[in-house]
């Protein structure tokens, strides 16, 4: 016959290794900050608080004035500490637009937004990109498996997409917080 403390002891591990096994890492906004150069673009975006935190959506609007032949951008992840950024980006990549657009499986990483980011939306397909208006729509970042190895905390995900000239088009500015939740 197995001892109380034993049975305690193996309920107590059971219910810690499913209970964190069953938790995945997801992303919650909190604002949004958009600096334009008027001359090429004009981004807007706002947060729908809506429902539980992890189910709350941000909404973006993309009015291309110009054609732009070239884009790259700058993603720069910070951590928030005690309300202030980090200043050391935690992770910085840069991506030719173009490039991913022809081949978006070329960044792994990215894909997982910009799969998300496709549906029921209206993006460049291409480039060079034409002038028009584009949006995202009930876009829910909890939806993006984020990798473990990122701390739960708040953070700032800085996005600078750069066109002629290597000339500024936008910043996006995305602040929010990691959280663990239940696997759906």
């Amino acid at each position: 016959m197995i001892a109380a403390p034993y049975v305690a002891v193996i309920l107590l591990s059971f219910h810690c290794l499913s209970s964190t096994a069953l938790l995945t890492l997801v992303a919650v906004p909190r604002k949004v900050v958009i600096n334009n150069n008027y001359k090429y673009v004009n981004v807007t975006a706002n947060i729908n608080e809506i429902g539980p935190v992890t189910n709350h959506t941000v909404d973006a609007d993309i009015q291309f004035l110009k054609q732009i032949r070239n884009i790259k951008a700058t993603f720069q992840y910070h951590l928030v500490l005690n309300k202030s950024v980090v200043p050391q980006a935690f992770v910085t990549r840069t991506v030719d637009v173009c490039h991913f657009l022809k081949r978006p499986t070329s960044d792994r990483l990215l894909n997982l937004m910009y799969a998300q980011f496709k549906k029921n939306n209206h993006l460049p397909v291409g480039c060079p990109i034409p002038p028009d208006y584009y949006y995202i729509r009930n876009f829910r970042p909890s939806t993006i498996a984020i990798p473990g190895f990122f701390p739960e905390n708040d953070f700032l995900l800085k996005e600078i997409f750069f066109g002629i000239n290597n000339e500024p088009l936008f910043t996006y500015q995305f602040h929010g917080s990691f959280v663990r939740k239940p696997i759906e």
